[in-house]
C-alpha cells in the first residue's frame, strides 16, 4: 500500500479538484488501514498541496483581476458617453469585489449635494438620480475625509447621519454591509463609488485596493468625458478654436493610448524597465524609475544624464506632498500604495515646461509602476515565505522527513542535496523589512535558500568553497542593507548533518562578533584556535598547518631548525638574548633565525593576536608528535 497514493495529491492539484478531493485521500488511507507513519506523511503532504492549491487559487484570482482591469482600460479608451463610462465602471467594481451592488455618486457644484450617476446590480428604482444631502450616508464621509469608510450593517450603524429617503432606499435595496471609497481629481473628491453586499460581510483591505484603483480609472473617465464634452461644445460655438480642441482631443486619445499599452505591459508580466521605456516613448525627455531609498531602479534606454541628486530631491518634494510636482521641464509622481512608499517616477523633460498631457502620461505610469511594483513584492513574499519554511524544516528535520523535503524543494527548483554550505548571518542595525525580499531574492537566484530567525539570516547555499560562498553572501547582505553583515559558515556533510552545521555556523557567528570581527566571513578553521575549541570535529593538524605551516615547511627542506628557535622565543618572553642563550648560540643567529620567519608568516606575526595563535600551535605540535 506504500505506493497507492505517491503523487495523487500533485494530479489532483492538475485536476483543480475541490478540497474535500485532498480530504478524501486521507480518509482513504485510515480506511485502509495504512500504518500511522504513512499517514503523517499523506497529512504533511495534503498540507502542502492545499497551501500551493490557496497560492494558485490566489495567483489566479489575481490574474482575473488584471484582466478585468485591462478591460476597463480598453473600455476608457473607446467609450466616449460618461454615462456609459461610469456604468462600465459600476459592473466592473461589482465583479471584481463578487459584491451584490456598485454605484456611483458625483458631487453636483451648482447645487451643492450630490446623486447616484450609476449603478449595477441595483434591485429598485429608488436608487438611480437619488439625490444625497451634503454629510449624509457613508458617501457624505468619504466626500468630506476623502479617505475609504466602510460599515458592517448599515441599518444598525450610528456613526453618520441618515435621512428618510436614503434609509428607504436602503431598505429597498436590502444594503447591510457598505464600502466607499473617494473618486478625486487632482487632490478634490468629486465623486464616490460605493459597493454594497445584501448579507453582513466585511471588505478586506484587497476590496479596499481594487475599489480605490476602479476609483482612480473613474476620475480619469469624467476628467476625460468632462475635457471631450467641452472640447465638443467649443467646437460647436466657435469653430476659430478648431485648431486648439484637435490639439486637446490629440493629447486625450495619446494620453488613453499610453494608458492601455503601460495596462497591457501590466497583464504580460513586465518589470519597472519596460514601463519607464514605454512611458519615455510618448514623453520627450529622461523617464527614471527610483525605489524606496531614493536610488535608480529603471531608466528609459538612450536617456540623456541627470544627476542623481536632482532627481532625488523632486521625488523626495512629491513624496512629501503625497502627490505630483512639476518644476519646470522636471515632473515627479509618487508610487505609493495604501501602506507604503514604493518610491517614485520622475520626468526630466527636453521642453521647457511639462505640459499637462505629460504630466497626466505620467501620472498613468505611476499607477501602473505602482501595480507592477506591488504585485511583484507580494509575489517575492510569497515565494520567500515557502522557501523559508522549508530551511526551517530542514533545520529540524527527522531522517525520515528528508524524501518528503526534497520533494518541497524539487517544486521550488531547489536540490538540497546539492546545498551544503550553511551561513548564518548578522546585520548591523538593517531593517527587517528592507533586507527580506532582497535576501530571499539573492537565495532564489543562487539556487538556495534563506530564512529569518531571532536577529539573523540563516542561508543554505550551494558551492564547493565554504568560505568563499559565505564572503560572497556577505558582500551581498552589506550591499543590500548598507550595513555591515558579519556571518558565521559550516558544511554539511550530508542532509541529515544541516542542522548541526547550522549550529556551528551560528557558534562562528557568535565568536566573531565577541572577536570585534564584524563585517567578515569565517568557519571554525578561519577562527583560528578559538574555532579549533569549539569545532564539534576539530582539525590539529589543520590548524597547525595554517599558522606555522609555512615554517615547518622550510624546516624540513632545509633541515634548519626555525621551529625550535620560535618556540625557544615564545617561551624566553620574546627576548633574543635568553633565546640565544637557551639555544646555545649567539645572539645574531637567533635574530637572523626570526628574519627568516618573518618572511615566511608576514611581519604582523609578533602581533598579540597572532603570536597568541603561534603558541598554540606550537603547543600542539609538541603534544601530537609522536
Amino acid at each position: 500500500m506504500a505506493g497507492t497514493y505517491g503523487g495523487v495529491f500533485l494530479e489532483l492539484l492538475h485536476q483543480d479538484a475541490d478540497i474535500s478531493a485532498f480530504d478524501g485521500v486521507l480518509a482513504a488511507a485510515r480506511a485502509a488501514g495504512e500504518p500511522a507513519e504513512r499517514l503523517a506523511r499523506l497529512e504533511a503532504e495534503r498540507a502542502v498541496a492545499l497551501r500551493l492549491r490557496e497560492r494558485y487559487l490566489r495567483h489566479r484570482r489575481n490574474e482575473a483581476e488584471l484582466q478585468l482591469l485591462n478591460d476597463t482600460a480598453n473600455d476608457l479608451a473607446s467609450l466616449r458617453d460618461l454615462d456609459s463610462i461610469l456604468q462600465a465602471i459600476s459592473e466592473r467594481a461589482r465583479r471584481l469585489l463578487e459584491c451584490d451592488l456598485a454605484y456611483i455618486s458625483l458631487s453636483d457644484r451648482g447645487r451643492g449635494d450630490s446623486y447616484i450617476k450609476a449603478a449595477s446590480g441595483n434591485i429598485s428604482g429608488l436608487l438611480r438620480e437619488l439625490r444625497l444631502p451634503v454629510g449624509t450616508g457613508v458617501g457624505g464621509i468619504v466626500a468630506r475625509t476623502g479617505e475609504p469608510y466602510t460599515v458592517t450593517s448599515y441599518l444598525a450603524d450610528d456613526s453618520f447621519t441618515r435621512t428618510a429617503e436614503i434609509d428607504r432606499t436602503v431598505a429597498a435595496e436590502r444594503i447591510e454591509s457598505l464600502l466607499g471609497v473617494p473618486v478625486k481629481l487632482n487632490q478634490e473628491v468629486i465623486g464616490v463609488l460605493l459597493a454594497a453586499h445584501r448579507s453582513r460581510r466585511g471588505f478586506n483591505s484587497r476590496d479596499i485596493s481594487v475599489l480605490i484603483m476602479l476609483g482612480s480609472h473613474a476620475a480619469v473617465a469624467i476628467e476625460n468625458a468632462r475635457l471631450l464634452n467641452a472640447a465638443q461644445a467649443a467646437l460647436a460655438k466657435l469653430q476659430v478654436a478648431h485648431d486648439a480642441i484637435s490639439s486637446h482631443m490629440s493629447d486625450l486619445e495619446r494620453t488613453a493610448e499610453v494608458h492601455e499599452s503601460l495596462t497591457r505591459l501590466v497583464i504580460q508580466g513586465k518589470g519597472v524597465e519596460e514601463v519607464a521605456q514605454a512611458t519615455a516613448a510618448s514623453l520627450a525627455g529622461t523617464v527614471t524609475v527610483l525605489d524606496e531609498d531614493g536610488d535608480v531602479a529603471a531608466q528609459s534606454r538612450g536617456a540623456r544624464p541627470v544627476p542623481i541628486e536632482e532627481l532625488r530631491a523632486i521625488g523626495a518634494d512629491a513624496r512629501k506632498a503625497g502627490g505630483t510636482v512639476v518644476r519646470g521641464s522636471r515632473c515627479a509622481v509618487p508610487l505609493i500604495t495604501e501602506s507604503e512608499h514604493l518610491g517614485a517616477i520622475v520626468l526630466a523633460g527636453t521642453a521647457p515646461q511639462v505640459g499637462p498631457s505629460d504630466r497626466r502620461i505620467l501620472e498613468r505610469a505611476a499607477l501602473v509602476a505602482s501595480l507592477v511594483l506591488v504585485t511583484r513584492r507580494r509575489m517575492a513574499e510569497a515565494e520567500a515565505r515557502v522557501r523559508g519554511e522549508l530551511l526551517s524544516d530542514l533545520l529540524t528535520a527527522h531522517p525520515k522527513d528528508h524524501d518528503l523535503l526534497r520533494h518541497r524543494a524539487a517544486l521550488i527548483d531547489v536540490d538540497v542535496d546539492a546545498c551544503r554550505n550553511v551561513v548564518v548571518a548578522r546585520l548591523e542595525d538593517a531593517p527587517r523589512e528592507r533586507i527580506l525580499a532582497s535576501t530571499a531574492a539573492f537565495a532564489r537566484r543562487s539556487r538556495g535558500l534563506a530564512a529569518f530567525r531571532r536577529d539573523t539570516v540563516i542561508l543554505l547555499l550551494p558551492g564547493d568553497d565554504t568560505t568563499e560562498v559565505a564572503r560572497a553572501t556577505v558582500r551581498e547582505l552589506s550591499r543590500i542593507s548598507r550595513r555591515p553583515a558579519t556571518a558565521g559558515t559550516a558544511r554539511a556533510g550530508d542532509l541529515a548533518g544541516i542542522p548541526a552545521a547550522y549550529e556551528e555556523a551560528d557558534q562562528c557567528l557568535r565568536a566573531l562578533i565577541a572577536l570585534g570581527r564584524t563585517g567578515e566571513a569565517a568557519d571554525t578553521r578561519g577562527l583560528g584556535f578559538v574555532g579549533a575549541l569549539f569545532s564539534g570535529r576539530p582539525a590539529i593538524a589543520s590548524f597547525i598547518d595554517s599558522v606555522i605551516g609555512p615554517v615547518i615547511e622550510y624546516d624540513r627542506g632545509h633541515r634548519s631548525d626555525l621551529v625550535h628557535t620560535l618556540d625557544a622565543y615564545c617561551r624566553s618572553g620574546r627576548h633574543a638574548r635568553d633565546t640565544a642563550r637557551m639555544l646555545h648560540v649567539h645572539v645574531n643567529t637567533v635574530s637572523q633565525r626570526l628574519t627568516r620567519v618573518s618572511r615566511l608568516l608576514g611581519d604582523g606575526w609578533r602581533d598579540p593576536e597572532r603570536l597568541l595563535e603561534i603558541q598554540v600551535a606550537l603547543r600542539l605540535l609538541t603534544v601530537s608528535t609522536p
